[in-house]
């Protein structure tokens, strides 16, 4: 089918999302996705692990034009609000994102993946569970049944989510963290690398720990 996919970021997570279509071609001959190149403010004209960077944050409009699709991979941890901002500027119509999920990923057949939704290798997302526009899960990362999540969130290397969980709008499970059953994280929240998350987490806090405690407050700038 070869759609291209326009990824908005950098080589850090638009590397992963690229790496994940490549391999999926690759090894098990899916073209349904094909990277056309990134969209990067600071590094237009240049190439991002081997491809071009073909415009900024202010040239969508052009590429709403064509025929493109787009993954969006800026997520700044910590400076979760700065994300977000970045992603309502641009304005991009739902159905114009792609969902890209690697091969080896399990995701129950009632889960729910909202646009943009990435899923990378070893993944697990159990039945009746929610993942909102443009979360990204990296690898080896799980998500239990019965579990919500809102738009922008990102789940980094080994992050477990129990069942039953609330997770609000651009918040971060990060590498290794653990979260329990029945807990509520917040919106812009952060439960911190190899943290034990044994109770909720407010809105735009950042806890640590095993058991996690609270450790500050997320920029808001």
């Amino acid at each position: 089918m070869n759609k291209k996919v326009l990824i908005i970021g950098g080589e850090g997570n638009g590397g992963v999302i690229a790496s994940c279509i490549e391999d999926n071609r690759k090894k098990f001959n899916d073209i349904e996705w094909e990277v056309a190149g990134f969209i990067n403010d600071f590094e237009i004209g240049k190439e991002i692990n081997g491809y071009p960077v073909v415009g900024g944050t202010d040239d969508i409009d052009k590429f709403l034009k064509e025929d493109y699709f787009f993954m969006y991979a800026i997520h700044m941890i910590g400076r979760n609000v700065k994300s977000e901002e970045v992603y309502l500027k641009m304005n991009i119509p739902q159905e114009r994102f792609a969902k890209i999920i690697h091969k080896t990923a399990f995701v129950a057949d009632n889960a729910i993946l909202e646009p943009g939704v990435f899923v990378m290798s070893n993944c697990y997302v159990g039945p009746a569970t929610k993942i909102g526009m443009c979360c990204m899960m990296m690898a080896n990362s799980i998500i239990g049944h019965n579990t919500t999540a809102g738009r922008l969130c990102h789940f980094s290397m080994g992050s477990i989510i129990g069942s039953y969980v609330e997770i609000g709008n651009v918040s971060d499970i990060t590498m290794g963290a653990r979260v329990l059953e029945k807990r509520k994280i917040g919106n812009y929240a952060v439960a911190g690398a190899n943290s034990f998350i044994t109770h909720d987490i407010p809105d735009y806090e950042i806890h640590i720990g095993n058991p996690a405690k609270f450790f500050k407050r997320v920029k808001e700038d």
